[in-house]
């Protein structure tokens, strides 16, 4: 009889052991936060074709040469602070718009925009190629992005395809300069 009473005691304290380890395991996981691991392309965008980042206007007409494209027009003293030519970008007819920092002028962004939606379909697949897996997409917009904020924004809408390079320290470096985040 006595050795039942110990038993007795013995499970109660078992459960009431098993019951705070439970609590205790349901208390812990219930405050886990998931994590969410961003993925960084492989690879960096030193520049875009010929041009590097950070270069100046001049050296930029003349990577443009390079590349066998023709710019026409310098408005880099205006607040758009852009130059522009046109060509070709993965075999197909394109406008490109270079933005410079507005004082110091360097190279922070590229945009390319394609006269036709095939220069849409072959820059995604070479932007795969290139970055892999985008690490943000739906319908019709992909971006690459990278911890330095560097960016590659690909986009189509009913009328136009567009590309967009930029560098993150000189996106910076042209707020800090008071540039427009856009154009």
């Amino acid at each position: 009889m006595v050795w039942i009473k110990e038993l007795e005691m013995d499970s109660k304290l078992f459960i009431k052991i098993t019951s705070l380890s439970f609590f205790a395991f349901t208390l812990l996981i219930g405050c886990a936060v998931p994590v969410r691991v961003a993925i960084e392309p492989p690879g960096r965008m030193e520049g875009f074709m010929s041009a590097r980042w950070g270069a100046s206007v001049e050296e930029c007409k003349q990577a443009i040469e390079m590349d066998g494209n023709k710019w026409f027009q310098d408005r880099t003293e205006e607040p758009s602070h852009a130059l522009y030519a046109f060509g070709a970008y993965l075999d197909h007819p394109a406008i490109f718009s270079y933005f410079f920092t507005p004082k110091l002028k360097k190279l922070y962004r590229v945009d390319v925009t394609f006269s036709d939606f095939k220069g849409y379909e072959e820059a995604k697949i070479d932007l795969i190629q290139k970055f892999k897996k985008p690490t943000f997409s739906q319908k019709d917009v992909d971006h690459w992005s990278w911890e330095d904020k560097s960016l590659v924004i690909l986009q189509r809408d009913a009328i136009n395809a567009q590309i967009s390079f930029s560098n993150g320290p000189l996106l910076e470096l042209n707020q800090k300069e008071g540039g427009l985040l856009g154009k």
